[in-house]
């Protein structure tokens, strides 16, 4: 019969104040890996968008490469002086194309095409 007997360190441990202080501490860790799984989520949107980018740098990279690359040819150099300074060599003929801005802009003094509701009461009491 000594073997039913309780031993004072399992009562302890199977008390309810043990029991409800686990309980605490097991919701406490639920808590945290909730909080530990979003951030996970929030650290792989960053990575995403931080990969991107740097696609997007090495892409930039290599373009900037080829046009410098392209500069230290003759045909590029020439390509870039021709677009930056409009220049031409001699025999070549440029036509330079310019928009007349006021051609476009019609501008009428008349008092009578004065479509405002002042400009309808003062054409009211100024016909002539």
């Amino acid at each position: 019969m000594n073997e039913f007997k309780k031993n004072k360190k399992n009562s302890f441990l199977h008390s309810p104040f043990v029991l409800i202080i686990l309980f605490c501490l097991v919701i406490i860790f639920a808590f945290n890996m909730v909080g530990l799984i979003e951030k996970e989520k929030e650290t792989a949107q960053k990575k995403a968008l931080i990969l991107d980018e740097i696609d997007t740098l090495n892409k930039r990279e290599t373009m900037l490469r080829s046009d410098i690359n392209k500069l230290n040819t003759d045909d590029g150099i020439e390509d870039a002086i021709r677009d930056k300074y409009q220049v031409v060599k001699p025999g070549e003929k440029m036509v330079v194309i310019v928009d007349d801005k006021n051609s476009t802009e019609i501008q009428s003094n008349d008092p009578k095409n004065d479509h405002s509701f002042l400009g309808w009461i003062k054409n009211m009491f100024n016909k002539k």
